[in-house]
């Protein structure tokens, strides 16, 4: 199907360029301006070529990667960026050759409107250049596990203004890509091996026994004991106040696996949620 898609494309370019040197006699006869039908075959003969050569490009760089055909990563995404901003760039022309404008003329007199937008767009743009910077870069990949100030997830999709993070609830996250620069940034897929960390609170009125939640989770993740690297696990105080003791419970998996994360940690809270016993409210007797 790509390969006819390309094949397509192809005759469309060579049907254009035909239409171009011959649209006087073509479309002579029609009321339609000379300009307008050169622009419009114009524009639609660069989309095709831009098409095509972001095709091309895809195709040579999942080979030399031996990726599949729909697979993607940064440098994809890059290229599909890059062709977009192209592509933007050749529909603004058209407009200004429909208008019969110079593109000179028209920026140089809209010198204050421009500068006006300018500051109104600052973020926008922004956006964008730190969007081209980071498809191109190796530190953040689609398909990593990572955190982002206060968000931590998967990043499914790098565009040019917003990155997608995945969380633990399946919940999409959008993070204009501006504010990544700000950000204290954890990336949990470089690291060699799978290091995890469960957070919960124990209510003190509970009076679980530290022994005894260690030994419930451990039971409960026995499914995945060979998955892990050394020992389960470890389960650690981080902090207590007067109500409720938070705990921390630290595993590492011998390879990095973020499905079996997400499992891992339900069970563990899971296992928390049925071992604590209910608390009674105090009964209220009515006086008689």
């Amino acid at each position: 199907m790509n390969v006819l898609f390309r094949f397509l494309k192809v005759l469309g370019i060579a049907l254009l360029m035909v239409l171009n040197e011959n649209k006087e006699k073509v479309f002579g006869e029609l009321s339609i301006p000379t300009h307008f039908i050169g622009s419009l075959i114009g524009f639609l003969l660069f989309f095709l070529v831009a098409e095509l050569c972001r095709d091309v490009l895809r195709y040579f760089y999942r080979k030399r990667k031996k990726m599949g055909l729909t697979s993607t990563d940064n440098v994809i995404v890059g290229i599909d960026n890059t062709y977009f901003l192209i592509l933007t760039g050749a529909l603004l022309y058209f407009l200004l050759h429909l208008l019969k404008l110079k593109p000179k003329d028209f920026f140089t007199g809209l010198t204050l409107i421009s500068a006006a937008l300018a500051i109104i767009m600052k973020d926008y743009v922004s956006n964008i250049i730190s969007g081209m910077i980071m498809a191109f870069s190796d530190k953040l990949k689609i398909g990593h596990y990572v955190q982002i100030g206060k968000h931590t997830g998967e990043i499914i999709d790098l565009s040019l203004t917003m990155i997608s993070l995945r969380n633990d609830d399946n919940e999409i996250v959008y993070i204009p890509t501006n504010l990544i620069y700000s950000q204290d940034i954890i990336n949990h897929s470089t690291m060699e091996q799978d290091d995890n960390t469960v957070t919960f609170e124990v209510n003190h009125k509970m009076k679980l026994p530290f022994e005894e939640i260690e030994g419930y989770i451990h039971t409960a993740l026995q499914p995945y004991a060979t998955l892990f690297s050394g020992e389960t696990g470890e389960l650690l105080i981080h902090s207590s106040n007067q109500e409720t003791t938070t705990f921390k419970y630290h595993y590492t998996l011998k390879k990095i696996d973020l499905q079996t994360s997400k499992k891992i940690r339900h069970t563990i809270l899971k296992a928390i949620y049925h071992v604590t016993p209910i608390i009674k409210s105090p009964e209220i007797t009515k006086p008689l």
